[in-house]
């Protein structure tokens, strides 16, 4: 049986990846940096290890009996840009170092980056693994300078890289906005070309995980994660208000309101302990044309087809938040 190392198991992709293993019969392991704090990871028959990414010194425990690690810890808002780079760029490093350090037969390293890391297509066509990267936010050049950090060890161990495209399911509280909005009777869309978007259910990006777990993989592979068929904003917008059964006011708004919109979010960030849920650099990010993948390489090697389509998608989520007093 492998035993499997999960970092970030307490939140909203790390949880589901959690359930997902354990239902395959592996042995999980997850590093927490409080174990008094277990969140979504609470019941579970797993190993609970106290550690951190950004301190070195507490991860030997956690990767000396792994024979996979998967990191999926990391930063997707923050108060300062800085603290991007500390989490996913160096947080990434500090684990590698420890996996190479204490356990250098380990069997495959597997690093949840983002499709953010390779940046939005510059022409409509699908982007691909081998396409020159060009991230627009420290997000993700923090997300792609993990991503470096991993393959200056694929001479090392395996590592596998994948980049999952915009996740949305049950536990999230990124995409959740909308749905709060949606729910309140509102829309919100930035003025100009229709946007276009591959989106990826959870359920799907673990599956998605998983086999990357499985299958043999070439160390240094990097595969995006998706529903293949890519959505316009406005095909999502409908989706959103049908799958919930809620109607909603579009506000158009041009990109320089929408750029204050997120320079306010951030002022407002500085009076309390939680980042801004939207910022200046996610303004420019959802501003972006084209946010589309190609996944045929992920399908060839992993055998990954998404199951979830983003109508069915939506209404399990709708449902969830629901059920769970979200909304």
């Amino acid at each position: 049986m492998k035993k499997i190392l999960v970092t970030g198991g307490t939140g909203f992709i790390g949880s589901h990846l959690t359930e997902l293993l354990l239902k395959k019969g592996y042995s999980v392991s997850c590093l927490v940096r409080d174990p008094k704090t277990l969140r979504w990871l609470s019941g579970l028959d797993v190993e609970v290890i106290a550690g951190d990414c950004l301190l070195p010194e507490t991860l030997s425990e956690a990767v000396e009996q792994a024979s996979v690690v998967i990191h999926v810890a990391g930063l997707t808002k923050a108060r300062r840009a800085s603290e991007y780079y500390e989490v996913n760029q160096i947080g990434t490093r500090n684990l590698l170092e420890a996996c190479g350090r204490h356990n250098p037969s380990l069997e495959k390293f597997i690093l949840i980056s983002s499709q953010a890391a390779a940046g939005p297509s510059p022409d409509g066509n699908a982007v691909k693994d081998i396409d020159p990267p060009h991230p627009v936010s420290d997000y993700g050049r923090s997300k792609l300078l993990a991503e470096t950090e991993t393959l200056a060890y694929k001479d090392k161990f395996p590592v596998v890289i994948l980049r999952p495209s915009a996740v949305y399911g049950p536990r999230d509280r990124d995409m959740y906005e909308l749905f709060r909005w949606a729910n309140r009777g509102l829309t919100l869309e930035i003025l100009g070309r229709e946007r276009y978007l591959n989106f990826c259910y959870v359920a799907d990006l673990v599956n998605a995980i998983s086999l990357a777990v499985e299958q043999q993989t070439r160390s240094g592979s990097v595969y995006f994660a998706a529903e293949e068929r890519p959505y316009s904003w406005s095909e999502f917008r409908q989706a959103l208000l049908s799958s919930g059964n809620v109607k909603a006011r579009i506000i158009k708004i041009p990109y320089t309101v929408a750029y204050l919109i997120g320079l306010a979010s951030e002022a407002a960030s500085l009076f309390t302990a939680r980042p801004a849920l939207t910022n200046r650099q996610k303004m420019r990010e959802a501003a972006q044309t084209f946010w589309i993948c190609d996944l045929g390489k992920t399908e060839k090697e992993l055998g990954f087809k998404a199951a979830y389509p983003l109508p069915q998608g939506l209404d399990i989520t709708w449902r969830w938040y629901r059920d769970n007093k979200w909304l």
